[in-house]
């Protein structure tokens, strides 16, 4: 064994000796060492078997919402969790865009979650702090759970409709509108221009929102155009915080009004 520590400077090797046999100096630091510690209040032996293989295979720390996974089982994880699937089994695949790696990590379901927060709070920019809050004062009890979880999926819906009634499907749900911060924004518009009324028919939003990526993506008719460049500034630079998310979802929802 190695051992090293504020008051050791550098490694030193202990091995075949006994504790006993060390000077005072290295007992210490020995027990002065801190440990890094997640405490997982589950007995289910799956989550705890999955989490002693990664760490096991990986060396890797667990993502916060791996954690919530584990500590929590009330109303608001279990919601995105099951929308998650939902979700991945009605829009095309990999729209919204997750790397394999992000899936395992349960990035998906923290995704969703935000989605669910959207709708109910409006755009807002989390913290992990913050979304630890948030699912833990929605884990005994969800009053707006029904209303949430219905308004979620009517948004997908719509989408799915919108992608659907286009001849160019494939292009747009290969556009930029896969990238988790696009996806946000176009969410963000749809849930609040349905709930008003106010949304265009599909295929003309399926019309324009191909328009829009196109453009948003040509640099010269970025520079000629203020909302494209705003949009797209807003999708660059802290895309997850709440500003650039309002900008970001205001651009669009003009965009998809009737």
């Amino acid at each position: 064994m190695t051992f090293q520590s504020a008051t050791v400077p550098r490694p030193v090797n202990f091995k075949g000796k006994y504790f006993a046999s060390l000077d005072d100096t290295i007992k210490k630091a020995f027990w002065g060492y801190q440990f890094l510690v997640e405490y997982v209040p589950t007995d289910d032996e799956k989550v705890i078997n999955g989490i002693f293989d990664r760490i096991n295979r990986n060396v890797a720390k667990l993502t916060a919402q791996e954690l919530r996974h584990a500590r929590l089982g009330g109303e608001f994880i279990k919601a995105a969790e099951d929308l998650s699937e939902w979700l991945s089994d009605t829009l095309p695949k990999n729209f919204p865009r997750f790397a394999h790696q992000s899936r395992k990590q349960m990035k998906d379901v923290e995704f969703v979650a935000l989605l669910l927060l959207l709708l109910e709070e409006g755009a807002k920019g989390y913290s992990q702090d913050g979304l630890d809050e948030a699912f833990t004062s929605r884990d005994g009890s969800w009053d707006k759970r029904i209303e949430m979880e219905n308004a979620f999926r009517d948004t997908v819906m719509i989408i799915k409709t919108i992608i659907e009634s286009s001849d160019q499907a494939k292009e747009l749900f290969s556009s930029r509108l896969r990238n988790q911060a696009d996806f946000y924004s176009l969410f963000g518009a749809i849930g609040l221009l349905n709930a008003e009324g106010k949304l265009v028919p599909a295929p003309e939003a399926a019309k324009r929102l191909l328009g829009f990526v196109a453009d948003v993506e040509d640099e010269v008719k970025r520079s000629k155009n203020d909302q494209l460049a705003t949009y797209y500034d807003a999708a660059r630079s802290a895309s997850n915080d709440k500003g650039p998310r309002d900008t970001r979802i205001s651009v669009m929802r003009k965009l998809l009004t009737a």
